[in-house]
């Protein structure tokens, strides 16, 4: 785009409009058509394999900008990588440097750690934080998001919403099925998130049971196993665990102990831990994006257009998700945009529509500053795999600090 402005000047200069050429000569040098976005990498580094594909997808979308016609409102962009690697502390002491020309901090840290402090340092700020992931990460202050912070990600609350979506869907013919919710008083986030999905199981016609374990008791896992098998002599229900790591494990333990046929559905990010616990299900925005999401399709747009290989399509994928979020909320204001309108911006962040992400298009909801809805894969642990029952597409709930 400014290669075609220069070529403009130049035949200008040589049909004699002097004047004219000496203006456009002025304004070349004093605007600056660049518009900066500051890049924070996974703490893995740049030249790990997430790293080196979010860099091939940032520069195939600087190559994308600079070859349109218009840009981004009339600008080029430049993704400017920030240099770290390592521990999530260093967040707290490196530089970010941003001036008038910064239009965005866009983070690929990948770490709860690291993004709460980015959080932190940048909340209230004009400039926005666009975090890839954030599934993990509180964005809300005093029940509101922060006005400047977007993340990528479902708050984790969504997994009530999405076991809740679950069972009205498998059991809707049956619902007497019992339903128990295994979790600790004692644990903020544990008793919080059973109260919201047992209002949402109640709301949908079932009948939940809770159970409130008190980790420090010795045997309580035991003693909760037993007694959720022997309720009324149901021998083929669903406990819904919010134990963490640990009780589900005692749990889904103490149910192959007793031979139950009693499912256990595990509100924790799926990871390599629980791979032994077989018949353990999960709910998780994130699991099979590699191979259900639809990413193969990024890896070869990025090929065939501009013969960019990357390695790992989920975190290009994401890179160029943020791309578009940002490209979007700067088109839908009056063109050029000379200078940024930061308020505007901002405004636009909380409302961008049809967001290509794989296979999904996201719309961002002014209340959560987050995606409305995103598909959630209900998987199954089979022989040391998960494996994919079914994909739920869940709405993102509004924060409550308790319920």
């Amino acid at each position: 785009m400014r290669k075609i402005f220069a070529l403009l000047v130049i035949f200008l200069c040589t049909s004699n409009t002097t004047a004219f050429c000496a203006q456009s000569q002025i304004q070349t040098q004093n605007h600056d058509w660049v518009w900066n976005v500051l890049v924070v990498p996974p703490l893995s580094g740049w030249e790990s394999e997430p790293g080196k594909s979010i860099s091939t997808a940032l520069s195939w979308c600087e190559r994308e900008i600079s070859e349109s016609s218009n840009g981004i409102g009339g600008h080029d962009v430049k993704f400017t990588k920030i240099n770290i690697s390592g521990d999530a502390d260093i967040m707290r002491t490196v530089r970010l440097n941003f001036d008038s020309h910064t239009i965005a901090i866009m983070s690929f840290a990948l770490s709860p750690e690291a993004d709460r402090i980015l959080v932190a340092r940048l909340s209230g700020h004009e400039i926005p934080l666009m975090i890839a992931g954030g599934e993990n990460v509180l964005i809300d202050r005093g029940g509101r998001p922060a006005v400047n912070i977007f993340a990528l990600d479902l708050y984790r609350d969504y997994r009530c919403a999405a076991f809740a979506e679950y069972a009205k869907r498998i059991y809707a013919n049956d619902k007497e099925k019992r339903i128990a919710l295994a979790a600790s008083r004692f644990t903020v986030n544990q008793e919080r998130e059973a109260k919201i999905c047992y209002a949402m199981l109640d709301n949908a016609g079932f009948m939940p049971m809770p159970y409130w374990a008190d980790a420090s008791v010795h045997d309580t896992f035991r003693m909760m196993s037993e007694e959720i098998e022997s309720y009324e002599g149901e021998k083929a229900g669903v406990v819904i665990s919010f134990m963490g790591g640990m009780g589900a494990r005692e749990i889904w333990r103490n149910f192959m102990r007793l031979r139950s046929s009693w499912r256990l559905w595990n509100v924790s990010e799926p990871d390599s831990t629980y791979l032994s616990c077989r018949g353990m299900i999960f709910a998780d925005q994130n699991v099979l994006l590699d191979s259900l999401g639809g990413f193969i399709e990024t890896k070869r747009l990025l090929w065939r257009t501009r013969a960019m290989r990357i390695d790992d399509n989920v975190a290009a994928g994401r890179a160029i998700a943020l791309y578009e979020w940002l490209k979007r909320a700067v088109d839908i204001m009056p063109q050029p945009v000379d200078n940024m309108p930061r308020a505007e911006l901002l405004r636009n962040l909380s409302r961008t529509q049809a967001i290509p992400f794989g296979n999904q298009v996201l719309n961002i909801s002014p209340s959560l500053h987050r995606p409305y809805q995103r598909d959630v894969y209900i998987v199954e642990v089979r022989n040391r795999e998960y494996s994919n029952l079914d994909v739920v597409n869940t709405r993102g709930l509004v924060y409550v600090p308790s319920y």
